[in-house]
Protein backbone atom coordinates (compact mmCIF):
# COMPACT_ATOMS: atom_id res chain seq x y z
CA UNK A 1 0.00 0.00 0.00
CA UNK A 2 2.87 2.40 0.82
CA UNK A 3 4.33 1.76 -2.62
CA UNK A 4 1.01 2.61 -4.31
CA UNK A 5 0.56 5.80 -2.25
CA UNK A 6 4.17 6.85 -2.94
CA UNK A 7 3.67 6.30 -6.68
CA UNK A 8 0.43 8.35 -6.62
CA UNK A 9 2.24 11.15 -4.74
CA UNK A 10 4.97 11.29 -7.38
CA UNK A 11 2.25 11.35 -10.06
CA UNK A 12 0.59 14.39 -8.48
CA UNK A 13 3.95 16.13 -8.06
CA UNK A 14 4.69 15.60 -11.76
CA UNK A 15 1.32 17.15 -12.75
CA UNK A 16 1.82 20.14 -10.46
CA UNK A 17 5.39 20.65 -11.72
CA UNK A 18 4.21 20.58 -15.34
CA UNK A 19 1.52 23.15 -14.55
CA UNK A 20 3.98 25.50 -12.79
CA UNK A 21 6.53 25.24 -15.62
CA UNK A 22 3.81 26.01 -18.19
CA UNK A 23 2.70 29.08 -16.26
CA UNK A 24 6.33 30.28 -15.92
CA UNK A 25 6.96 29.87 -19.64
CA UNK A 26 3.79 31.79 -20.48
CA UNK A 27 4.87 34.64 -18.24
CA UNK A 28 8.38 34.67 -19.75
CA UNK A 29 7.20 34.72 -23.36
CA UNK A 30 4.38 37.19 -23.10
CA UNK A 31 6.20 39.40 -20.64
CA UNK A 32 3.13 40.52 -18.73
CA UNK A 33 0.79 39.70 -15.92
CA UNK A 34 -2.56 38.52 -17.26
CA UNK A 35 -5.26 40.93 -16.13
CA UNK A 36 -8.43 39.99 -17.89
CA UNK A 37 -10.31 43.04 -16.61
CA UNK A 38 -7.69 45.54 -17.82
CA UNK A 39 -6.94 46.39 -21.42
CA UNK A 40 -4.56 48.94 -22.89
CA UNK A 41 -4.76 50.65 -26.26
CA UNK A 42 -1.63 51.21 -28.34
CA UNK A 43 -2.11 53.70 -31.18
CA UNK A 44 0.59 53.53 -33.85
CA UNK A 45 1.16 55.93 -36.75
CA UNK A 46 4.03 56.95 -39.03
CA UNK A 47 5.18 59.98 -40.96
CA UNK A 48 5.72 60.06 -44.72
CA UNK A 49 8.58 57.91 -45.95
CA UNK A 50 7.84 54.60 -44.27
CA UNK A 51 5.46 52.52 -42.20
CA UNK A 52 5.26 50.37 -39.09
CA UNK A 53 5.22 46.78 -40.33
CA UNK A 54 4.97 45.13 -36.91
CA UNK A 55 2.44 45.08 -35.39
CA UNK A 56 1.10 47.48 -38.04
CA UNK A 57 -0.60 50.87 -37.79
CA UNK A 58 -3.85 51.77 -36.07
CA UNK A 59 -5.23 51.03 -32.60
CA UNK A 60 -4.34 47.75 -30.91
CA UNK A 61 -5.89 46.49 -27.66
CA UNK A 62 -4.00 44.12 -25.41
CA UNK A 63 -5.02 42.53 -22.11
CA UNK A 64 -2.35 39.87 -21.67
CA UNK A 65 0.55 40.82 -23.95
CA UNK A 66 2.11 43.96 -22.47
CA UNK A 67 5.40 43.79 -24.38
CA UNK A 68 4.95 44.59 -28.07
CA UNK A 69 7.60 44.28 -30.78
CA UNK A 70 7.90 47.37 -32.98
CA UNK A 71 9.40 47.29 -36.47
CA UNK A 72 9.51 50.46 -38.58
CA UNK A 73 10.42 50.01 -42.25
CA UNK A 74 11.52 53.00 -44.36
CA UNK A 75 10.50 53.40 -48.00
CA UNK A 76 13.09 53.65 -50.75
CA UNK A 77 15.03 56.89 -50.42
CA UNK A 78 14.08 57.36 -46.75
CA UNK A 79 15.57 56.40 -43.41
CA UNK A 80 14.14 55.81 -39.95
CA UNK A 81 14.74 58.66 -37.48
CA UNK A 82 13.11 57.81 -34.14
CA UNK A 83 9.94 57.07 -32.19
CA UNK A 84 8.01 59.94 -30.62
CA UNK A 85 4.92 60.25 -28.44
CA UNK A 86 4.46 58.11 -25.33
CA UNK A 87 7.95 56.63 -25.56
CA UNK A 88 8.94 56.30 -21.88
CA UNK A 89 8.73 52.49 -22.02
CA UNK A 90 10.22 52.01 -25.50
CA UNK A 91 13.49 50.10 -25.15
CA UNK A 92 15.35 52.24 -27.72
CA UNK A 93 13.60 55.22 -29.34
CA UNK A 94 16.34 55.48 -31.97
CA UNK A 95 16.09 51.87 -33.16
CA UNK A 96 13.73 50.89 -35.98
CA UNK A 97 13.30 47.45 -34.36
CA UNK A 98 12.58 47.66 -30.65
CA UNK A 99 9.88 46.94 -28.04
CA UNK A 100 7.38 48.91 -25.98
CA UNK A 101 5.97 47.88 -22.60
CA UNK A 102 2.30 48.77 -22.18
CA UNK A 103 1.50 50.11 -18.74
CA UNK A 104 -1.32 52.33 -20.00
CA UNK A 105 -2.90 53.73 -23.16
CA UNK A 106 -0.08 54.91 -25.43
CA UNK A 107 0.17 56.70 -28.77
CA UNK A 108 3.44 56.58 -30.70
CA UNK A 109 4.70 57.67 -34.10
CA UNK A 110 7.52 56.30 -36.25
CA UNK A 111 9.36 59.17 -37.90
CA UNK A 112 11.16 58.98 -41.22
CA UNK A 113 13.17 61.44 -43.28
CA UNK A 114 14.58 61.56 -46.79
CA UNK A 115 18.12 60.27 -47.05
CA UNK A 116 20.49 63.24 -47.53
CA UNK A 117 22.20 63.72 -50.85
CA UNK A 118 25.41 62.31 -49.36
CA UNK A 119 25.95 58.55 -49.80
CA UNK A 120 24.91 56.16 -47.01
CA UNK A 121 26.24 52.69 -46.34
CA UNK A 122 25.02 49.73 -44.29
CA UNK A 123 26.99 48.01 -41.55
CA UNK A 124 25.95 44.44 -40.66
CA UNK A 125 27.28 43.21 -37.32
CA UNK A 126 27.10 39.75 -35.75
CA UNK A 127 29.07 37.62 -33.31
CA UNK A 128 30.27 34.04 -32.99
CA UNK A 129 31.37 32.28 -29.83
CA UNK A 130 31.11 33.28 -26.20
CA UNK A 131 30.44 37.00 -26.44
CA UNK A 132 28.44 39.70 -28.20
CA UNK A 133 28.78 43.18 -29.72
CA UNK A 134 27.50 45.76 -27.28
CA UNK A 135 28.19 48.94 -29.30
CA UNK A 136 26.49 49.73 -31.61
CA UNK A 137 24.82 46.33 -31.16
CA UNK A 138 24.12 43.47 -33.55
CA UNK A 139 22.05 43.80 -36.69
CA UNK A 140 22.04 46.20 -39.66
CA UNK A 141 22.93 49.88 -39.19
CA UNK A 142 23.13 52.76 -41.68
CA UNK A 143 25.71 55.56 -41.63
CA UNK A 144 26.75 58.46 -43.81
CA UNK A 145 29.84 58.00 -45.92
CA UNK A 146 33.01 58.66 -43.91
CA UNK A 147 31.37 58.13 -40.50
CA UNK A 148 33.69 56.61 -37.90
CA UNK A 149 31.68 54.05 -35.93
CA UNK A 150 32.77 52.86 -32.51
CA UNK A 151 32.84 49.07 -32.04
CA UNK A 152 32.78 47.41 -28.62
CA UNK A 153 32.74 43.60 -28.34
CA UNK A 154 32.14 42.09 -24.89
CA UNK A 155 33.39 38.62 -24.02
CA UNK A 156 31.46 36.56 -21.48
CA UNK A 157 33.32 35.45 -18.39
CA UNK A 158 36.94 34.47 -19.00
CA UNK A 159 36.36 33.64 -22.67
CA UNK A 160 38.70 35.83 -24.72
CA UNK A 161 37.93 37.99 -27.73
CA UNK A 162 39.74 36.70 -30.84
CA UNK A 163 39.38 39.26 -33.63
CA UNK A 164 37.07 40.95 -36.12
CA UNK A 165 36.42 39.11 -39.40
CA UNK A 166 34.70 40.06 -42.64
CA UNK A 167 35.00 43.47 -44.31
CA UNK A 168 37.68 44.70 -41.95
CA UNK A 169 39.82 46.86 -44.24
CA UNK A 170 38.82 50.10 -42.45
CA UNK A 171 38.75 48.71 -38.90
CA UNK A 172 41.46 50.44 -36.88
CA UNK A 173 42.60 47.30 -35.03
CA UNK A 174 41.00 43.94 -35.88
CA UNK A 175 42.47 42.30 -32.76
CA UNK A 176 41.10 44.88 -30.33
CA UNK A 177 37.63 44.33 -28.88
CA UNK A 178 37.21 48.13 -28.63
CA UNK A 179 38.00 49.80 -31.93
CA UNK A 180 36.43 51.77 -34.82
CA UNK A 181 35.39 51.23 -38.42
CA UNK A 182 35.21 53.94 -41.09
CA UNK A 183 32.20 53.68 -43.37
CA UNK A 184 33.38 53.94 -46.99
CA UNK A 185 31.19 51.11 -48.34
CA UNK A 186 28.63 48.48 -47.30
CA UNK A 187 30.35 46.29 -44.71
CA UNK A 188 29.58 43.05 -42.89
CA UNK A 189 31.73 42.20 -39.87
CA UNK A 190 31.79 39.43 -37.26
CA UNK A 191 33.18 39.60 -33.73
CA UNK A 192 34.65 36.22 -32.79
CA UNK A 193 35.25 34.87 -29.31
CA UNK A 194 36.91 31.74 -28.01
CA UNK A 195 34.80 29.40 -25.88
CA UNK A 196 36.70 27.86 -22.98
CA UNK A 197 35.17 24.71 -21.54
CA UNK A 198 32.06 24.89 -23.70
CA UNK A 199 31.18 28.43 -22.54
CA UNK A 200 27.42 28.11 -22.07
CA UNK A 201 25.20 25.17 -21.27
CA UNK A 202 23.39 25.44 -24.61
CA UNK A 203 26.66 25.73 -26.55
CA UNK A 204 28.05 22.65 -24.82
CA UNK A 205 24.84 20.70 -25.44
CA UNK A 206 24.61 21.48 -29.16
CA UNK A 207 28.36 21.34 -29.75
CA UNK A 208 28.66 24.63 -31.67
CA UNK A 209 27.64 28.27 -31.13
CA UNK A 210 26.36 28.28 -34.73
CA UNK A 211 23.53 25.79 -34.07
CA UNK A 212 20.14 27.10 -35.21
CA UNK A 213 18.73 26.52 -31.72
CA UNK A 214 21.39 28.77 -30.21
CA UNK A 215 20.69 31.44 -32.83
CA UNK A 216 17.04 31.43 -31.70
CA UNK A 217 18.01 31.62 -28.02
CA UNK A 218 20.40 34.49 -28.80
CA UNK A 219 17.67 36.36 -30.66
CA UNK A 220 15.28 35.85 -27.73
CA UNK A 221 17.97 37.17 -25.38
CA UNK A 222 18.51 40.32 -27.43
CA UNK A 223 14.81 41.10 -28.03
CA UNK A 224 13.23 40.16 -24.72
CA UNK A 225 15.85 39.88 -21.98
CA UNK A 226 18.47 42.54 -22.72
CA UNK A 227 15.75 45.22 -23.08
CA UNK A 228 14.80 45.31 -19.38
CA UNK A 229 16.58 45.18 -15.98
CA UNK A 230 15.07 41.86 -14.89
CA UNK A 231 16.05 40.18 -18.14
CA UNK A 232 19.59 41.56 -17.95
CA UNK A 233 19.88 40.18 -14.41
CA UNK A 234 18.80 36.73 -15.59
CA UNK A 235 21.32 36.82 -18.44
CA UNK A 236 24.15 37.87 -16.12
CA UNK A 237 23.22 35.08 -13.68
CA UNK A 238 23.24 32.56 -16.54
CA UNK A 239 26.66 33.84 -17.65
CA UNK A 240 28.05 33.33 -14.13
CA UNK A 241 26.75 29.82 -13.43
CA UNK A 242 26.86 28.38 -16.94
CA UNK A 243 30.63 27.88 -17.62
CA UNK A 244 31.34 25.20 -14.94
CA UNK A 245 28.17 23.31 -15.85
CA UNK A 246 29.04 23.56 -19.54
CA UNK A 247 32.52 22.26 -18.82
CA UNK A 248 31.07 19.25 -16.98
CA UNK A 249 28.77 18.54 -19.94
CA UNK A 250 31.71 18.80 -22.34
CA UNK A 251 33.69 16.26 -20.30
CA UNK A 252 30.71 13.88 -20.27
CA UNK A 253 29.39 13.76 -23.88
CA UNK A 254 26.69 11.26 -22.94
CA UNK A 255 24.88 14.10 -21.14
CA UNK A 256 24.50 16.21 -24.29
CA UNK A 257 21.38 14.44 -25.66
CA UNK A 258 19.73 14.66 -22.23
CA UNK A 259 20.46 18.38 -21.92
CA UNK A 260 19.19 19.00 -25.47
CA UNK A 261 15.90 17.29 -24.58
CA UNK A 262 15.69 19.47 -21.47
CA UNK A 263 16.23 22.59 -23.56
CA UNK A 264 13.45 21.72 -26.03
CA UNK A 265 10.68 23.63 -24.16
CA UNK A 266 12.90 26.72 -23.86
CA UNK A 267 13.86 26.63 -27.54
CA UNK A 268 10.22 26.07 -28.54
CA UNK A 269 8.97 28.99 -26.48
CA UNK A 270 11.80 31.22 -27.75
CA UNK A 271 10.86 30.29 -31.32
CA UNK A 272 7.27 31.32 -30.67
CA UNK A 273 8.45 34.61 -29.17
CA UNK A 274 10.75 35.66 -32.02
CA UNK A 275 9.18 34.02 -35.06
CA UNK A 276 5.45 34.67 -34.67
CA UNK A 277 3.11 37.65 -34.86
CA UNK A 278 1.32 39.01 -31.74
CA UNK A 279 -1.90 37.29 -32.83
CA UNK A 280 -0.12 33.94 -33.19
CA UNK A 281 1.48 34.42 -29.78
CA UNK A 282 -1.93 34.93 -28.22
CA UNK A 283 -3.15 31.74 -29.85
CA UNK A 284 -0.24 29.75 -28.39
CA UNK A 285 -0.81 31.27 -24.95
CA UNK A 286 -4.50 30.34 -25.13
CA UNK A 287 -3.61 26.76 -26.02
CA UNK A 288 -1.16 26.50 -23.11
CA UNK A 289 -3.78 27.85 -20.72
CA UNK A 290 -6.25 25.20 -21.91
CA UNK A 291 -3.65 22.44 -21.49
CA UNK A 292 -2.81 23.68 -17.98
CA UNK A 293 -6.49 23.78 -17.04
CA UNK A 294 -6.95 20.24 -18.37
CA UNK A 295 -4.04 19.02 -16.23
CA UNK A 296 -5.54 20.62 -13.12
CA UNK A 297 -8.95 19.07 -13.79
CA UNK A 298 -7.36 15.67 -14.38
CA UNK A 299 -5.44 15.93 -11.10
CA UNK A 300 -8.59 16.84 -9.16
CA UNK A 301 -10.54 13.91 -10.63
CA UNK A 302 -7.79 11.46 -9.77
CA UNK A 303 -7.57 12.85 -6.27
CA UNK A 304 -11.36 12.47 -5.86
CA UNK A 305 -11.15 8.74 -6.45
CA UNK A 306 -9.29 8.31 -3.18
CA UNK A 307 -6.29 6.06 -2.41
CA UNK A 308 -6.04 2.60 -3.83
CA UNK A 309 -5.36 -0.39 -1.59
CA UNK A 310 -4.05 -3.80 -2.46
CA UNK A 311 -5.10 -6.98 -0.77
Amino acid sequence: MKIILSSRKHHYLAIVSTFLITVALIAGIVGCEPTLAQQYDLTIASTAGGSVTMPGEGVFSCDMCVVVILVATPSSGYQFVNWTGDVDTIANVNAASTTITLNGDYSITANFEAIPAGRQYSLTISSVGCGFVNTPGEGIFHYDEGTVVELVANAVGDNPFVKWFGDVSTIADVEDATTTITMNDDYSIIATFKCIGGCFIATAAYGTPMAKEIEILREFRDKYLMTNPVGKGLVEFYYRVSPPIAEFITKHPSLKPIVRVGLLPVVAMSTVAVKTTPAEKMGVVGLLVLVSAALVVCAKRRRGKGPEYSA
